[in-house]
């Protein structure tokens, strides 16, 4: 096979020409190019494959093409294929650095590790200068010392060279590279400074494996600092890939681009729009053909903003006035008068919640209005100095929305949103600078947030964001009393508009302009034809429409939809959100502030256009349409890990997903973190659903969510019971006591006689069988998870229930998570009510007989409903199963009979444990009543989440760690599969079948915004701690650096850096 499809790869150029390949491509090309790029990036392998596939036909004799087809079929695991395509590109740039590290991890995929070396020393001989190259060798010295010599101050790879030279107990050369480290000044930890003196100590005393061990330490210790992962992205790239993608043409020549004549933008003052009064007006435009005008209602009105409070997708009108309140127009009075005069500063959902609070700048005091959700909200006074002006901003890229804002004595002023409701000001991000007004915005065009400022000359900057909490002043010019940015000539690239007592317009390019009105000013696509206009709202209100009309590839509007209905996990707009688009060459980044968010394009279309929605969930377009609506998809961030298991073929089956139990940090409101009462969990294994491959059990546990799992014990039992009975476990989550584990083995399971719904509805036939028809019906509340109050009855007949009746359901929950949980709790939000089961009391009414039922522990689940003996009366055996969570049945079934079942149960051998890359596998669901499971057969590689900060378990062999419940785990992260391989059993006796019982221990993290410190994977969780988080000195040995674990195991860091930069 391998031999023909590189026949027919060499057929397909041979009638290429050198003088063919050099000639310049056309524009199509170099988009198809773009488009197979932005396809790779965001992990889509079929459209990259049908981009590529374009290519092949257009530039045939361009390695660039096969190069990418076989990082495709890599990523989809078609190593063969991949291969072929590989050797196709070699053929065409011999030696090529780029092709030649793929190529060898190909074959070291493969098991042909002298290939690989093989293949990677002739490119390295090809390209001696070449450190990437070299460091795929970093097992040897020689490699190692030449990219020391040529990069000094990488301190990967003098590490890395260290951990060779000891190995050779070459002591001398070792403690010269470990001095070298302490002069390049990155020993300052403490942690650091203990592990580097141990291992000079070990050194002198020339104790090599005992050195290398603290040098192993201090590398770890050291990954976490900007200087290592600076150093590592300098030697082998982007981390949390598979492959790197051929990013240029290498046989084929690309017309130069030349950046387009600077535009000259001017404006005409529409005198239609002229109004004489001096109230305070602003022109909202709230779609690509809609647009309105807001007016102040009240004479002693200081500010007025626009705002979506209430989560309608409709913007509200709030107004402070000079006696101190703050209301939203022809609605509720969110802050009472006292007096003193109030002013809006900015609409900022301070606790990501899904609903916008308000920042109030009164007196002394700058005021939180954090919004109930009911139309009310509840004042907070912020540990912060008077501001007088303020934004949002996400300064250090970490997801949490900020605030910058200049206090009463025109200092600049940083409130950091460290989640959980944790908002702390911080060091002056300019000090020594008077600041009179700012605006936020990427002026530099590379994904972070800057800053345009007026110093106390009224002279404008822009302040260039450092990376670290600061920012550094860049002159532009002008005079005036405030500075706006806005992207005025569509070019990608912000200006700085400067009002006063005129409006001056500095673009990026270098030209300026000037429009003769004063007042405050708004910035806005006024006439909705694809160029920003400007607003003057002074001693009048104008309109000064932009001259020209755009052409096509000039502009992008975006608009952004949050559910509303059974959604809030995001503000109905999306404020605090963020777009970033790409286009040809150019990159460019909006944080969301309204409505509608407009993009200049530069005269290039955009070619993918990824939002992040405020909760952190991202979605991406490749090849958008103009005036793109992006509606919010319902994607679960987190729901536990998930276990598959293998089919005949080797491909893999969803069965459920595994601890519910034991969620860290995970927040019931506002402040109540809930113990661990259990970290066990147990599922059932349907017989059907296990068969043995080649004598083995195959079973995978998957990671592909917004999580961090920390595995600590697996283990299987084989149940052989009598052909006609059934077998359960109760795969519940109850709370405060969760229910032990227990064996059911009925051999009289019954169906009701019939059903009905809430709402009187006979639902006999959705519930009668498990078909994936599931029961639902009620009506969603405000929040993902929480529904009106719904419940279903069924009727069991005439039964004996002396002995009482176990319900038998069988069914799925949709979850909240912590930050829904928050939000929920504030207000007259209904509360959260766990199942709830009833029986008739003999009088017309209904009596409760199992108030805490919990709910299914996630997706697929039975559980086991116990009614007690003498629960019924007067023969009548209804029950009712309530709640108000979005439960949704597919199967209620019962028994009267809690009779012993004879039956046999066989631990089964765990033979290996394999911890690996898998990636993303699609989900999707049956219908709207359906949970999302994932398929196995189409696999994304894409960077879907903003990984937690931290050390994971590093790929390989991991069975040690899964033996026990010991503390010592497996730290898996999103994409990530773990490869369980367990002993087959003989087959049942005869008269006998078989079912599973899988068991696993440990705990989930998420990377929720509200759930406690959900940015890095510590703390560590470990079974006797006394909460979530803990006192550092409660950590056992197990969790300390100093374990051999964190030499062996647990030295794979991850940093979100590949989410941040997935478009750049």
């Amino acid at each position: 096979m391998k031999q023909i499809l590189y026949l027919l790869l060499v057929l397909t150029v041979a009638s290429c020409t050198n003088n063919e390949n050099s000639k310049e491509v056309d524009a199509q090309t170099l988009r198809n190019r773009n488009l197979a790029l932005a396809y790779i990036d965001s992990g889509m392998m079929k459209e990259a494959g049908e981009k590529l596939a374009i290519l092949q036909k257009t530039i045939p004799g361009e390695a660039f093409v096969y190069a990418n087809q076989g990082l495709v079929a890599l990523r989809q695991n078609n190593l063969e294929e991949a291969s072929v395509f590989l050797q196709k590109a070699n053929d065409l740039a011999p030696n090529n650095p780029e092709v030649a590290l793929l190529r060898g991890e190909v074959a070291m995929l493969t098991g042909q590790f002298e290939q690989s070396t093989q293949l990677l020393e002739d490119a390295i001989k090809a390209n001696p200068e070449n450190v990437q190259l070299r460091w795929a060798r970093n097992d040897s010295k020689e490699h190692l010392q030449v990219i020391v010599d040529t990069l000094p101050q990488n301190i990967v790879a003098r590490l890395a060279l260290i951990k060779e030279q000891l190995k050779d107990e070459q002591f001398d050369v070792a403690r010269t590279n470990l001095l070298a480290l302490q002069e390049q000044r990155v020993i300052q930890d403490e942690q650091a400074v203990r592990l580097f003196n141990g291992a000079l100590t070990q050194i002198d005393t020339e104790k090599a494996r005992v050195a290398r061990a603290q040098v192993i330490g201090l590398d770890n210790v050291l990954k976490p600092t900007r200087a290592w992962q600076h150093s590592q992205l300098e030697i082998a790239g982007s981390p949390g890939t598979i492959g790197h993608p051929i990013r240029n043409f290498l046989n084929t020549a690309v017309p130069e681009w030349n950046q387009p004549t600077a535009k000259q933008v001017g404006f005409t003052k529409d005198d239609d729009s002229v109004l004489q009064t001096r109230a305070t007006r602003i022109l909202a435009v709230e779609s690509s053909s809609q647009s309105e005008l807001f007016t102040a209602s009240d004479q002693d009105t200081t500010r007025v903003l626009l705002i979506d409070w209430n989560n309608d997708r409709k913007l509200d009108l709030a107004e402070s006035t000079k006696d101190g309140r703050v209301f939203i127009t022809g609605g509720n009075e969110l802050l009472s008068g006292n007096g003193t005069p109030a002013y809006l500063l900015t609409p900022w959902d301070a606790d990501q919640d899904g609903d916008l609070d308000l920042l109030v700048w009164r007196g002394e005091n700058t005021l939180l209005l954090q919004n109930n959700g009911d139309g009310t909200a509840t004042t907070q006074t912020l540990d912060s100095p008077p501001l007088v002006i303020a934004s949002i901003i996400d300064i250090d890229e970490d997801g949490a929305v900020d605030i910058i804002g200049i206090s009463n004595e025109a200092e600049l002023v940083l409130l950091k949103n460290y989640r959980s409701g944790v908002i702390e000001m911080i060091e002056s991000p300019l000090p020594h600078v008077q600041v009179l007004s700012l605006a936020v915005g990427d002026f530099t065009n590379d994904g972070w947030m800057d800053i345009a400022f007026l110093d106390r000359n009224h002279i404008a900057y822009i302040g260039k964001n450092t990376h670290k909490n600061t920012f550094y002043p860049i002159h532009v010019g002008g005079n005036g009393k405030s500075v706006i940015a806005a992207d005025i000539d569509n070019d990608t690239k912000l200006d700085v508009i400067v009002t006063g007592d005129r409006v001056q317009i500095f673009q990026a390019d270098g030209v300026t302009s000037e429009i003769p009105a004063s007042g405050s000013v708004q910035v806005i696509d006024a006439d909705l034809d694809g160029d920003l206009d400007i607003i003057t709202n002074g001693t009048e209100f104008a309109i000064w429409h932009q001259d020209g009309t755009p052409s096509e590839n000039e502009f992008q509007k975006i608009i952004l939809e949050a559910i509303l209905e059974g959604g809030q996990r995001n503000n109905a707009l999306a404020v605090g959100g963020f777009v970033e688009v790409r286009s040809g060459g150019a990159y460019q980044k909006h944080l969301i502030t309204g409505p509608l968010t407009h993009i200049g394009l530069g005269g290039k279309p955009a070619d993918a256009i990824r939002v992040v929605w405020p909760n952190g969930v991202p979605q991406e377009v490749i090849e958008p349409k103009a005036n793109q609506i992006f509606t919010e998809v319902q994607i679960l961030k987190g729901s536990c890990p998930f276990l598959a298991t293998s089919n005949e073929d080797g491909s893999w089956e969803f069965v459920t997903d595994l601890l519910w139990r034991s969620p860290l940090g995970l927040k019931i409101n506002a402040q109540t973190v809930p113990p661990i009462a259990a970290t066990q969990d147990w599922v059932k294994i349907r017989g059907d659903q296990l068969q043995a491959r080649d004598g083995i059990y195959e079973i995978a546990i998957t990671a592909q969510l917004w999580e961090t799992h920390f595995i600590d014990e697996v283990k299987m039992i084989a149940i052989d019971h009598p052909i006609g009975t059934e077998v359960f476990v109760d795969e519940r989550f109850v709370a405060p006591v969760p229910p032990s584990f227990r064996l059911y083995v009925y051999d009289n399971v019954q169906t009701p006689k019939s059903a009905h719904d809430h709402t009187g509805q006979d639902v006999f036939e959705i519930i009668s069988q498990r078909d994936g028809n599931r029961l639902g019906g009620f009506a969603k509340g405000l929040y993902q998870g929480i529904a009106t109050d719904h419940y279903v009855e069924i009727d069991l007949g005439q039964i004996d229930a002396t002995a009482g009746v176990d319900i038998i359901a069988q069914g799925w929950i949709r979850p909240t998570d912590t930050s829904i949980n928050v939000a929920s709790s504030q207000g007259s939000s209904p509360t959260p009510k766990a199942l709830c089961v009833s029986v008739p009391d003999g009088k017309g009414g209904w009596k409760v007989v199992l108030p805490n039922g919990g709910f299914p522990a996630g997706k697929l689940k039975t559980i086991i409903l116990e009614v007690p003996a003498g629960s019924f009366v007067e023969n009548d055996y209804r029950v009712r199963i309530s709640t108000n969570l979005e439960i949704y049945w597919d199967n209620i079934l019962f028994t009267t009979s809690r009779a012993f079942v004879d039956h046999i149960d066989m631990p089964i051998k765990l033979l290996s444990a394999d911890l690996g890359y898998m990636g993303y596998p699609t989900m999707s669901r049956r219908d709207a009543y359906s949970p999302n499971i994932p398929d196995y057969n189409d696999i994304n590689h894409g960077t879907p989440w903003r990984d937690l900060e931290g050390y994971y378990t590093r790929y390989g062999a991991v069975e040690e760690l899964l033996l026990g419940v010991d503390d010592r785990y497996v730290i898996m992260n999103a994409g990530d599969a773990m490869y369980l391989r367990f002993d087959v059993l003989d087959p049942p006796l005869p008269g006998l079948e078989r079912d599973y019982i899988f068991f696993s221990d440990g705990w989930v993290k998420d990377g929720d915004w509200n759930t406690v410190d959900s940015r890095t994977v510590g703390p560590l969780p470990f079974h006797t701690m006394s909460g979530y988080p803990y006192p550092d000195d409660e950590r056992p040995s197990e969790l300390l650096s100093t374990h051999s674990d964190w030499q062996e195991f647990h030295t794979r860091y991850i940093t979100p850096t590949s989410f941040r930069d997935a478009l750049k």
